[in-house]
């Protein structure tokens, strides 16, 4: 998968006490499978195609969750909640855990052309209608800029062997950024600043002080093929 996530959590006016302390509002990491062996990894690895992967998420307010892909071939799809879903089913609770995708057996296998799935959290405390994407497929914000390619960071290579790009990970979407059609309303209304911190299980999120709900951001997943 060569994908673009995005993560909603419901739309209220402003970020509460609860949600803006040093635990943040959800905290994720990334997690690979390597046959029975399941490993937390650093977010700003480079990965190869066959790759198995998935998101652990783990929220710190009550809320809901929507995820929606765009891999690198350019097509997107809804990974939470899971197709048919009922109302209801994306809701998530203080101290849950969610495994992102949510289809299937919650692991994906990464494919596709070289370069960054973007991943885009939105987050708020109450539902939100996910829009369907428009006729032609998916558009950017504005003109996207020429395709990315993941580098090794050549000390940490020497050193260890791991290839690490460290524009991969979470960031906060830069203004103008390109998005999928269906998401260019939302992202042009969300708050985008956010407060990252390491909580020893994940990166936690937390919004800046003079952010309000819904609240956005990204994860870059690189890959080569």
């Amino acid at each position: 998968m060569g994908g673009l996530l995005a993560l909603w959590l419901g739309s209220v006016a402003s970020v509460s006490a609860a949600a803006a302390d040093s635990a943040g509002i959800v905290s994720i990491r990334l997690e690979q499978k390597q046959g029975d062996t399941v490993k937390a990894v650093p977010q700003d690895t480079v990965f190869h195609n066959g790759e198995i992967l998935r998101f652990r998420l783990t929220s710190r307010i009550a809320g809901y969750l929507y995820v929606v892909d765009k891999g690198t071939s350019g097509e997107t799809d809804t990974l939470f909640p899971a197709a048919g879903a009922a109302e209801g089913d994306n809701r998530i609770e203080p101290n849950r855990v969610q495994v992102i995708p949510a289809n299937g057996d919650g692991w994906f296998e990464v494919s596709g052309p070289a370069g960054f799935d973007v991943l885009y959290f939105v987050v708020s405390a109450s539902p939100m209608t996910l829009p369907q994407a428009a006729p032609g497929g998916p558009a950017p914000e504005t003109k996207p800029g020429p395709v990315l390619l993941p580098r090794c960071d050549d000390a940490i290579f020497k050193e260890k062997g791991d290839c690490i790009d460290h524009s991969a990970g979470i960031a906060p979407l830069a203004p103008g950024a390109a998005v999928p059609r269906e998401l260019v309303p939302l992202a042009r209304s969300a708050s985008r600043d956010i407060i990252l911190t390491d909580d020893g299980d994940g990166t936690a999120i937390r919004p800046a002080p003079q952010a309000a709900f819904p609240i956005i951001y990204t994860f870059h997943l690189a890959h080569r093929e």
